[in-house]
């Protein structure tokens, strides 16, 4: 995929106007063959290579001396306008960004900086999550576990679900350490490493083109600098601020979904008008009478309604990115009161676009008659279903009551 030379020749490079025009490129690059990508199925290998091209991978922190990347509204804008044509892609994306500034979030500035510059610093693609199942409501037991020994540390046991596994150059986990009762250590691992059997998953019914699977460790080493830090397990005796990664995560999820709900108003748009432009040529060619009738008043107000939810979504969305990017910026800063505000806003967010894009992904299929557009209530049922919405709403309904009383990260 490469840039052409009209689109963004006055942006300079690293500037957000220039990262937009790339991602508009690729997602239109992307959308061309959407859908037989989709029912093929295949692990994205080319189409990662695409966004390794396009150099998008180190938009968001590239190591120095290029500077600090684009803030989070603007990477989380490329995502969602990825989301709108391939929401696989957007999804493996998105998680990157969240875990590539992992470090900073879980360690002391300095040391951060570090583990970003080795870990993203080469373009390397990053797939996983730091909790156990911080993104996901599936009941699961804690099947890996890490133990010191002489060599430093070894894992064993099973990951759950991840997507990007078939194609993440690292992979970055949490797993319980043996002993501590309860603390986790968030490590770096390499899915190439000979101890790390990589089973694929299959038949998935949306999000088809992640490249999921699951890890089996036989007593893998990992070294002192392959850990990226532990978090407690109690959430109140950690720094409020090791509580934006799964909110980072869940925020990232939910421009993922609203881009899905926007691809599809769009498309089907398209083919609404490609559909009338027709019937309308026809009744000309056949009928010397002009046309009395206007636009089907039905069709306009059901497509008022679901552009109008679209909006709303993007507005309550937009809000909530601001909120985490102030808490990200207020660093060791951030109290939790902050961090309550921080995942009430995340968790409307994830609330209202994933009611959204249910309704429009699944109003769409009834408004037109056009190839493949279940695939974007697919993409969207299956992203929205790792997570209850009764959950989120209880601990938003929660919050409103108790305010005086800190809900931390809302169970992230």
């Amino acid at each position: 995929m490469i840039l052409r030379e009209e689109d963004g020749a006055d942006d300079p490079e690293g500037s957000p106007e220039h990262w937009e025009h790339i991602a508009r490129e690729l997602a239109d690059d992307l959308a061309v063959d959407a859908p037989e990508r989709d029912r093929a199925g295949r692990p994205p290998v080319e189409e990662m290579a695409r966004v390794h091209e396009s150099g998008l991978l180190t938009a968001l922190a590239p190591p120095p001396p290029e500077g600090g990347g684009l803030a989070w509204p603007f990477a989380f804008r490329i995502v969602r306008r990825l989301a709108a044509a391939d929401s696989s892609i957007a999804e493996l994306l998105g998680r990157h960004y969240v875990l590539s500034w992992s470090g900073r979030l879980l360690l002391p500035t300095d040391r951060g900086l570090s583990w970003e510059a080795h870990t993203v610093g080469p373009g390397r693609l990053l797939a996983g999550e730091t909790g156990s199942g911080a993104d996901t409501d599936r009941a699961m037991d804690d099947p890996l576990t890490v133990t010191a020994d002489d060599r430093g540390y070894n894992l064993s046991g099973r990951s759950a679900l991840v997507p990007g596994a078939l194609v993440a150059d690292r992979i970055v986990l949490s797993a319980r350490r043996a002993g501590t009762g309860g603390s986790r250590a968030v490590l770096l691992v390499d899915p190439s490493d000979t101890a790390v059997t990589l089973d694929p998953v299959d038949h998935l019914l949306g999000q088809r083109l992640t490249g999921s699977g699951t890890l089996t460790f036989d007593h893998l080493e990992v070294s002192e600098n392959q850990v990226l830090g532990s978090v407690a397990g109690d959430e109140h005796l950690a720094p409020p601020i090791t509580a934006l990664v799964p909110l980072a995560l869940r925020m990232m999820t939910a421009h993922v979904v609203l881009g899905i709900a926007e691809g599809a108003l769009a498309e089907a748009r398209d083919a609404t008008l490609i559909t009338s432009h027709a019937h309308s040529s026809a009744r000309r060619r056949h009928d010397p009478e002009p046309l009395t009738t206007g636009p089907d008043p039905d069709l306009l107000q059901t497509y008022g309604e679901l552009a109008a939810a679209a909006h709303v979504a993007a507005t309550v969305v937009e809000h909530a990115t601001h909120a985490l990017t102030d808490g990200v910026l207020r660093g060791r800063e951030l109290d939790a009161e902050e961090c309550s505000r921080i995942a009430v806003s995340v968790a409307t967010a994830e609330a209202t676009a994933g009611e959204s894009a249910l309704h429009i992904t699944g109003r769409v299929l009834e408004l037109v008659d056009a190839a493949d557009m279940d695939r974007f209530w697919r993409n969207t049922r299956t992203l929205t279903t790792r997570r209850s919405p009764a959950r989120r709403l209880r601990a938003i309904g929660e919050h409103f009551l108790y305010a005086a009383r800190p809900v931390h990260a809302l169970g992230a």
